[in-house]
């Protein structure tokens, strides 16, 4: 994109879409590959048009410094989507929707409750060793905010975002012994919910492959206390003692089996109720939507890599006596 265009959005609140079938741009005037992709194809388009609609509104409701970090922010998506989607127009058009997908739910997330000053960080890598090419795209959340102490937290996301960036790079002994030509990438993204006003869930999905019959993708989720500045376990959100994890078991067990029972091949011995427990005890398979928890169980956990990822998802009104009255999600029971 232009970077006139790329202004347009990114700072003053921008002209409405010029057209309700269209992107957020003239297509007439579209002059380079992006521009072009987004124009020949009806889904980028609207979510072009979606998601200036989406940022313009937010911009005109902020005021002062939240204002300043979202136009900050905006302009940095602008300028890593551009530098991030290359290649062919097929592979063009699966960076776009990958990357729209995820700021539009992030637009979302940032116009419910107050602004959480978050802001997007990118890492892009790509080269070749031998015979093998190797391509990193990967975005983490950075929590800007002062209400808490997040620079643990932020380090924390960084650092796991560029280590496995650095796995798919391959290392000269491995690019000298490769059989034949191939590319290995790393690909993360994340979305951001806002299940209370004490907290923010995210959720980064990956994908990666470092040679072999495939890759492997997954979501890690968190929980952030903005009031600790923390990622918090199940524990911390619950109300003290079992009594939550005794009514989620057989919930999850349930439904699973269920899913189980309609075709997806699982694993049966995943859900014995001692297993699930434990399972259930990690802060990685929740995520927390506005709506209702997400229970997210990727490939290999309790099914098959031909099944991917099994989801659970229980409204919180199920959920509102289990909660800590003083826990993240507190203001829900």
């Amino acid at each position: 994109m232009r970077i006139a265009t790329a202004m347009l959005l990114a700072s003053a609140i921008a002209a409405p879409a010029r057209a309700q079938s269209g992107p957020s741009f003239d297509c007439s005037k579209a002059s380079n590959a992006i521009e072009q992709t987004i124009c020949a194809r009806p889904g980028l388009a609207k979510a072009d048009r979606t998601m200036a609609t989406t940022y313009n509104a937010l911009a005109g409701k902020l005021g002062g410094a939240a204002r300043d970090h979202l136009v900050k922010d905006q302009t940095n998506w602008l300028m890593f989507r551009n530098r991030a989607c290359t290649g062919g127009a097929e592979e063009i058009a699966r960076c776009l929707r990958q990357r729209y997908e995820a700021r539009l739910e992030n637009l979302d997330a940032f116009g419910q409750r107050s602004y959480p000053f978050v802001s997007e960080q990118t890492l892009l890598k790509q080269g070749k060793v031998g015979k093998i090419g190797y391509l990193v795209d990967a975005t983490w959340p950075q929590f800007d905010g002062t209400t808490a102490d997040f620079s643990s937290l932020n380090r924390r996301f960084a650092d796991r975002s560029r280590e496995a960036g650095d796995e798919a790079i391959p290392d000269r002994q491995a690019g000298a012994d490769a059989s034949f030509e191939q590319v290995w990438t790393y690909d993360q993204s994340f979305t951001l919910q806002r299940p209370s006003a004490n907290a923010i869930a995210v959720a980064a999905k990956f994908y990666s492959y470092t040679g072999g019959a495939h890759g492997m993708s997954g979501t890690n989720a968190s929980l952030v206390d903005l009031r600790t500045g923390q990622a918090v376990p199940p524990r911390a959100v619950f109300a003290k003692g079992d009594s939550w994890l005794e009514t989620l078991v057989p919930l999850v067990h349930a439904n699973l089996r269920k899913q189980f029972n309609d075709g997806k091949p699982g694993f049966d011995d995943a859900i014995e109720p001692d297993k699930l427990a434990k399972l259930l005890l990690e802060p990685g398979h929740y995520y927390y939507r506005h709506d209702r928890l997400q229970l997210i169980f990727d490939a290999y956990v309790v099914g098959p890599y031909v099944s991917g990822p099994f989801t659970v998802e229980i409204p919180y009104a199920t959920l509102k006596p289990l909660l800590a009255p003083d826990g993240p999600l507190g203001s829900l029971r």
